[in-house]
This record gives structure tokens, sequence and C-alpha cells, in this order.
């Protein structure tokens, strides 16, 4: 009978044809939609997973900082990429001859630095003629070239949690000579290693008194 009827109105043969085809592709677009849409979202959860590991390590491991001007030389040049290790500072206090990423103090939020720890909480720091002492000893900088003079004189106690700091380059850094000493919390992290354009890691210098 429906052979028939087929026969007798072959547009309304076709048209269920087309129907019939149009309603056995209907699932199979949806069965890629639902693929298609769990691709996505296992897409966008893994992303939001790395987003928050990187944020995660930033803030409470390491952190990378770009070195910008000659205040670290010889030891340190402009353009190299550093990475700083925050988690050390978590058991442990920082040391004499640390190279330290840290906050500006004049300008915390927005600037950073790379600097040397020279002076410890409740040490005295006398730099006189060109020569550093620390509670009255002449301190031994054997990795700075000998014509770096520290200038100019300068007496300083420090408080309980302050640290005095400057860059390799004496003549050519802005340091605690300048902008005074720096809080333990704006002290970021340790330099750990140089990873462009060469990867070295920065070694750990002990001064000694």
């Amino acid at each position: 009978m429906n052979k028939l009827i087929d026969q007798l109105n072959p547009t309304n043969s076709k048209i269920g044809k087309k129907n019939r085809f149009i309603s056995e592709e209907i699932p199979e677009i949806q069965r890629k939609l639902i693929y298609g849409g769990g691709c996505l979202f296992e897409l966008t959860k893994w992303v939001n997973i790395f987003v928050i590991v990187v944020a995660l390590m930033h803030f409470f491991v390491a952190t990378v900082f770009i070195v910008d001007g000659e205040s670290m030389m010889p030891n340190f040049k402009s353009g190299e990429y550093v990475i700083a290790n925050r988690w050390q500072y978590v058991f442990d206090k920082p040391g004499r001859g640390d190279v330290v990423i840290l906050k500006f103090p004049g300008d915390p939020d927005r600037k950073k630095y790379i600097k040397r720890i020279i002076g410890l909480p409740g040490e005295t720091i006398n730099i006189k003629e060109g020569v550093i002492y620390l509670n009255g000893k002449i301190l031994d900088e054997p990795y700075i070239p000998k014509e770096f003079k520290t200038l100019p004189n300068t007496l300083k106690t420090m408080g309980p949690d302050e640290y005095f700091l400057m860059g390799d380059n004496r003549i050519n850094s802005s340091d605690s000579r300048d902008w005074g000493v720096a809080p333990r919390r704006f002290l970021i992290g340790r330099a750990w290693l140089i990873f462009y354009p060469s990867i070295e890691k920065v070694k750990g210098e002990e001064y000694k008194v």
C-alpha cells in the first residue's frame, strides 16, 4: 500500500525519504556536539589546572626575574633571565652573600630589584674609604674586582628585621646606600638559576668577616 502511495505521489515519497535521512543525521550531529563539548570541557579544565599550578609556583615556589641594568655586573648581566627560589626562605633565613630578588622599598608594588645581602639583622655596617666593615671587622668579597670600591662612607645598624643590600657593581648601583635597608617581607626569593641566554646555576657566595 505504501509503495502504491509512493508511486502515485512521488513528491511525498522523496520528502519522506529526506525526512528519514535528516532524522538519522540528527543523532549523529548530537553525538559529535556532545563529544566536541566534552573535549572542550576537558581542555578548559586542564588549562585552568595549569594556570592554577603556575600561579601557585609563582607565588610560593619560584618566580622569574629579568635583569635590567648593570648594577650586578660582572656576575649578572642585563637581559639575563633568573629563577628565584621563594621556597627556601620559608624554612631558612636569608644569609649574607645571598643574591635576592626584592621589592623596591620605595615602590614595592611596581618595582623589583636584584641585589646581594651584605648586612644582617642586628649588625652594624660601616663603609669607610672604600672598605666595608661589619661589626668592626673588614668584610672579604673575593669575587668582586679589587678596583670596585664601595662609596660613599656609610654607617648603619640594622634593626631586628632589616637587611642591607648592595649591587656587585658598586659604582653603578642604586641600593641600601641610597634608599636604606629592606625589611624581611620585601625579600621575594634567592636567585637560584640563570636560564637565558645561557644556563648557569647561581653560586652561593659566603662572605668572610
